[in-house]
């Protein structure tokens, strides 16, 4: 699936209160373009590419905002740097929902190894993660999602589930070039 389709599955099916916490990496532009929070304060994401912030920044912001749905829209490669936020949220029971696009590799970090021009560095593909097992052996409801419709049915049973997590993992092509912001 392409990263767009995905997001834009995402940002359609929605609710309008809901709270994004976004660390994708390489999927970072095609969320802002396709996902519009619908209220102010309403999206929280790392400035400056930090890794590790999205999934334990997710389980404080539904602890936060108990009443709002919270989404924590990953890259597969972002979600493992602070993998045992997963453990934190089942054994919490905190009923946040979590979009993960798998796209095997650190897209981002590939891309600024061209413009430094080290290209091959070893370690930033990510080849066979089962992130839904993973998911799973931690207590969270995981699944695979293979289309947009099952993103969007997915997604709308996870946030009306407000007993436990949630987590969707989208296989999603490989990134495009996406032009780093360095302002």
């Amino acid at each position: 699936m392409q990263a767009a389709d995905l997001w834009t599955a995402v940002g359609h099916a929605a609710p309008a209160d809901a709270l994004f916490v976004t660390e994708a990496g390489s999927n970072e532009i095609p969320i802002a373009s396709y996902v519009r929070p619908g209220a102010s304060l309403s999206h929280m994401s790392a400035v400056g590419g930090g890794l590790g912030f999205g999934l334990p920044a997710a389980v404080g912001a539904q602890l936060g905002a108990p009443d709002r749905p919270v989404l924590a829209l990953m890259g597969d490669g972002s979600m493992h740097y602070a993998i045992t936020s997963l453990w934190t949220a089942a054994r919490y029971e905190i009923p946040l929902t979590i979009v993960v696009s798998s796209n095997e590799e650190y897209g981002v970090l590939k891309q600024f190894a061209d413009i430094e021009s080290t290209t091959g560095v070893p370690g930033l593909d990510l080849p066979e993660l089962n992130i839904v097992a993973t998911a799973a052996s931690y207590g969270i409801d995981a699944h695979e999602a293979t289309d947009t419709d099952q993103v969007a049915e997915m997604l709308r049973a996870g946030v009306d589930d407000r007993e436990r997590p949630t987590l969707i993992n989208v296989r999603t092509n490989k990134a495009k070039k996406v032009a780093p912001r360095l302002t």
